[in-house]
């Protein structure tokens, strides 16, 4: 299956309907993403920012998420324009390199939100029934950056015109019922394996509702039997798992390594209980 090229084709149909919704003229706001490319990388940009191109018709994207043990797809809320100040730009062609001297010094970058989507990254893959929890001080941002320049993954926004700082629940929510078919096709178009769904706020997680949404509630919260509450949520039908996790930006309460273990952490749980209980080993999927 070509995931590259159908997700293209999703994204220039939603486009076409954001154009006849907002008017050419805002098409700037537009924000595509998907799985992230894995081509050349380019010149620092006038920001100093690092960007990713696609590789040749997408081939080498394609051929690593077909292939990928764990498909890894990160859920998040839309783009934050500075208050309409820049222009939305492809979220595939992110990189997590610090401005100006990340590529030529492997420097990670000073954004909580790429320093923790990176070290996330970095540990749910490497976490595994064998070799147990990858502990958040046992690898470095180094590791995490260069691992991340490898590895396939994928981030979808739910709602593809960009935004500010911030959105409310509620206006997040209309635009996902707004452009929910669009959004439906472009998530099952990819078929993740670990769907990490970042928006919980106050006991709610719109984001992780989708999922229940989309799927028809096949998804099911995983419940241990142990009166603690979990971050898991599984469809057996499907062999998939959504986790509930706070904005990739969400520094408080404990910081980077308290975001780490509230996912990753869970992660590793999920796994060994899903292995005691159905002799199912999740990490083995391809």
């Amino acid at each position: 299956m070509d995931y590259i090229k159908i997700n293209q084709e999703i994204l220039d149909e939603w486009r076409e309907k954001f154009i006849k919704e907002f008017g050419s003229e805002n098409e700037w706001k537009f924000a595509p993403d998907g799985i992230m490319n894995k081509g050349e990388y380019t010149k620092p940009d006038e920001n100093g920012v690092f960007w990713r191109k696609r590789s040749q018709e997408g081939t080498k994207e394609n051929d690593l998420w077909s292939k990928a043990p764990l498909r890894v797809l990160f859920r998040t809320k839309d783009e934050n324009l500075f208050n309409f100040d820049i222009e939305a730009w492809d979220v595939r062609e992110e990189t997590f390199y610090a401005k100006h001297i990340g590529r030529e010094q492997n420097v990670i970058s000073g954004s909580f939100f790429y320093q923790n989507e990176a070290c996330l990254l970095y540990g749910l893959l490497h976490t595994d029934l064998q070799n147990g929890l990858c502990d958040y001080d046992g690898f470095s941002w180094k590791e995490a950056l260069d691992y991340s320049d490898e590895q396939i993954f994928a981030r979808i926004n739910c709602k593809k015109e960009g935004g500010k700082g911030s959105i409310k629940d509620k206006d997040l929510q209309t635009s996902i019922d707004k452009d929910f078919d669009l959004l439906k096709k472009q998530i099952i178009a990819l078929d993740a394996d670990i769907f990490v769904c970042c928006g919980s706020q106050n006991d709610n997680n719109i984001i992780l509702n989708t999922l229940y949404d989309i799927y028809k509630d096949e998804f099911k919260y995983v419940d241990y039997g142990t009166g603690k509450g979990t971050a898991a949520h599984y469809n057996e039908k499907r062999n998939k798992l959504a986790i509930d996790a706070y904005h990739l930006a969400y520094g408080r309460n404990g910081g980077l390594s308290e975001r780490y273990a509230e996912v990753v952490c869970a992660y590793y749980e999920f796994i060994k209980y899903l292995k005691a209980t159905k002799e199912i080993d999740f990490t083995k999927h391809r």
